[in-house]
């Protein structure tokens, strides 16, 4: 049992923590938003270094979602992290155009066909 409550107690934007997984994000609309978000990352590896626990950065990614791409380059513990345009998220697809099709290209037809018809 691993103790989460205070892991966004001094980020003032959007985090989703579910289990093992950890989302946050922040409209970004300036310099300074980049910033700030990035501080709020760095926010983040220093409550994990405090509780002696880290984060994997190999698997923490940054997503641009929207028609705004400024080409943001953001870091965890000194790594980059690796830009992506479409992330898989508790079973469902999303993607950086916040359109469908992505996730219907990868979700396989898991019902045999005969039981829709």
């Amino acid at each position: 049992m691993i103790f989460i409550n205070d892991l966004d107690e001094d980020i003032n934007s959007h985090i989703l923590k579910f289990a093992d997984d950890t989302k946050i994000f922040k409209e970004v609309r300036n310099s300074a938003d980049c910033s700030q978000l990035q501080a709020y990352l760095y926010i983040l590896v220093l409550w994990a270094q405090k509780w002696q626990m880290e984060f994997n950065v190999d698997k923490c990614n940054a997503m641009h979602v929207g028609n705004r791409d400024d080409g943001s380059t953001y870091y965890m513990d000194g790594s980059e992290l690796t830009k992506v345009s479409c992330e898989k998220d508790l079973g469902v697809w999303i993607s950086d155009d916040r359109k469908c099709s992505k996730h219907c290209a990868y979700t396989p037809l898991t019902t045999p066909l005969e039981y829709w018809v």
